[in-house]
């Protein structure tokens, strides 16, 4: 749907003047989330029964890319909303029909750090803190893990107004997404707003709405992970646009013969070396999504080495990306420290959002590595 990539791409400039704005509030503005709700975005992991798009992997990540060209913050939480949408459609078709009969909420997830949830009548007592739900602020649902005493991990949709929202959210990088702990004490949960977390992440259909619509076989973590790459691609290439729009306007090379910083060869290599980075990076998402949809267009199914392929292919991605903004930062001089230079805050964005347990490069690389080695995957998110 190339059209969609057009609606969001138009949004950059509004996005990129709300930046400043989306890191000082630590949360999205509205402004910004109602522009993106206009383009169609966030119903791109919705049913189609439900009015939603079920969009391809490939246009996903080129539409969040184009978000991400306007605010890291925004683009990371547009993400957390997209995902979501996509893991509560693995719920029976009940509760889809609840959390999805308001078209314009939003809701969050988070796959780490469980609570804990005893069995009692009718459902779950679900108590936890849950830190990092991004976009927790303008949610009305979270999709929180809490292991069931004698029955193992699952996770559960639970009504916003039921949890507590905890200011803690203070940080050096990604700021706008008000990535705070959420917590809960003895909140009953009904029995049909849980799934086993290992239902949660496989590639089986529990809705029988949902059932013929090769969409939903995607593999959830994979499909995950390719939204996670976009918001390193766009920073990335933010990056690179303000770095040469302020090329022309920079002077004396201080300490050298350079008359011009665009004349020196540092800069050429600097240039160049990012573009090549950003490019390879984009290449190795794309061969990542094109690989999930092309096993959903034939049915095939993504095996072990596909899922763990994907994994590696965006962590090598989101390194080079990450190396790329570093190169231009430094390219910009002591410049590159002001807060009114934009590049500032996208280079603490990707060195914040590169902290991310599932985005470590090395963590992907690995199970990567030992796909290819035949060595047994070192995480269950894998098996």
């Amino acid at each position: 749907m190339p059209d969609l990539v057009d609606r969001v791409r138009a949004l950059v400039p509004l996005l990129r003047s709300n930046a400043a704005r989306c890191t000082a509030e630590r949360r999205v503005p509205r402004e910004n989330l109602d522009a993106l709700r206009g383009t169609g975005l966030f119903r791109a992991a919705l049913p189609r029964r439900l009015g939603g798009l079920e969009l391809d992997v490939r246009t996903k990540l080129a539409a969040l890319t184009e978000v991400a060209r306007g605010c890291g913050s925004t683009a990371w939480v547009a993400t957390i909303y997209l995902d979501s949408v996509f893991l509560l459609a693995k719920f029976p078709d009940e509760v889809q029909e609840e959390v999805f009969a308001d078209p314009e909420a939003f809701h969050c997830a988070t796959l780490a750090v469980p609570g804990r949830a005893v069995v009692v009548d009718g459902g779950y007592s679900v108590s936890g803190r849950w830190p990092f739900n991004s976009g927790c602020l303008d949610a009305s649902y979270l999709l929180q893990p809490a292991v069931v005493e004698g029955c193992g991990p699952a996770h559960f949709a639970i009504p916003a107004r039921d949890l507590t929202v905890e200011d803690d959210w203070h940080v050096s990088g990604m700021e706008g997404t008000g990535s705070n702990t959420v917590s809960g004490r003895d909140v009953f949960v009904p029995h049909r707003h849980a799934i086993p977390s290992a239902r949660l992440l496989d590639q089986e259909h529990r809705s029988e709405r949902n059932a013929d619509s090769p969409f939903f076989r995607h593999p959830p973590l994979p499909y995950l992970v390719t939204s996670a790459a976009a918001s390193f691609l766009g920073l990335a290439e933010a990056a690179y646009e303000f770095y040469l729009d302020r090329l022309p306007r920079r002077g004396p090379v201080a300490y050298t013969g350079h008359a011009h910083h665009r004349d020196a060869a540092i800069t050429h290599h600097q240039v160049a070396e990012s573009r090549l980075k950003v490019d390879a990076a984009r290449l190795l998402a794309e061969q990542a999504a094109d690989l999930l949809d092309e096993r959903v267009a034939t049915g095939a199914g993504c095996d072990r080495q596909d899922r763990a392929r994907v994994w590696g292919q965006v962590a090598y991605a989101t390194r080079l990306c990450a190396e790329a903004v570093e190169a231009l930062r430094l390219g910009s001089g002591a410049s590159g420290i002001s807060t009114a230079f934009p590049l500032h805050r996208i280079a603490r964005d990707v060195q914040a959002l590169a902290t991310h347990a599932v985005l470590i490069p090395t963590t992907g690389i690995e199970h990567y590595g030992r796909a290819l080695c035949g060595v047994e995957p070192g995480t269950p998110l894998l098996l």
